[in-house]
Parts: structure tokens; C-alpha cells; sequence
């Protein structure tokens, strides 16, 4: 009986251990945007990796969402679903106004697993100010 117990409690473990996934999240902290974006603006690639996040057995990249703020207008959002690279590239409109603006590229990962399905706040990943013509 004893050892009916042990076989299905170690039985169980391993079933338990197999249904689990390895989650990697992005990961940001390089400010890959020139400190002072020229009054015609341009196209930038901001540089992040995946971090891991401690379970076990199946790998999943957790989805993620980014988006351009100049002086306070979103101007473009995008979505990175199945991440193959570790740089994404972000356009910055010409700044047809007298007087610079502030550049800011945030991000919001979506966090699926299992029973947890929710979008985290939208963090700042880089910023940068921009000339005026």
C-alpha cells in the first residue's frame, strides 16, 4: 500500500512537471535613440532581449506591444507577436513645428499564462528630444 502511494505521488510529480512552460519576457534598458533626433526625423532600431521567467519544460516568448509618443501624441503603435529578432525599428515624423519635441517609445507586455491573461502598463523604453527647422 505504502508503495502504491510512493509510485503514484512520483507518478503525479512528474505529470504535474511536464504541463509547465518556460516563459522569457522583453527586457529594455538600451536607449538605442540619438539623444537629439534631427527636425526631419527618421528611422531607428531600438535594441531589447528576452529575459527568462522561472518555470519549467514548454519555452513561450511572452507577446508585446510598443508606441511612438512625440510631445505627447501617440503617432504609431506596434506589435511584436512572435519575436524573431532582438531589435524592432520605430519612425520618427519630420517635427514641422519652431519649437523641439520629446520623443518617447514605450512598451506593454502581454503576460498569457495559463489562468493569468492581462497587459502590463505601458513603461518607457527610450527617449529623446527632437529639433525644430
Amino acid at each position: 500500500m505504502k508503495r502504491t502511494a510512493i509510485l503514484l505521488l512520483a507518478l503525479a510529480a512528474i505529470g504535474l512537471g511536464a504541463c509547465t512552460t518556460d516563459y522569457y519576457e522583453p527586457v529594455f534598458g538600451y536607449d538605442n535613440l540619438p539623444a537629439v533626433i534631427p527636425a526631419s526625423g527618421g528611422t531607428y532600431l531600438v535594441e531589447y532581449e528576452y529575459d527568462y521567467y522561472a518555470t519549467k519544460a514548454d519555452v513561450r516568448y511572452f507577446d508585446w506591444q510598443y508606441r511612438v509618443i512625440v510631445d505627447g501624441e501617440i503617432v504609431s503603435v506596434g506589435e511584436v507577436i512572435r519575436p524573431r529578432y532582438s531589435t524592432f525599428e520605430v519612425t520618427i515624423p519630420p517635427n514641422r513645428s519652431s519649437y523641439p519635441k520629446s520623443v518617447t517609445v514605450e512598451a506593454s507586455t502581454h503576460v498569457l499564462m495559463g489562468a493569468e491573461d492581462w497587459w502590463g502598463d505601458w513603461t518607457p523604453v527610450c527617449s529623446a528630444v527632437q529639433l525644430s527647422y
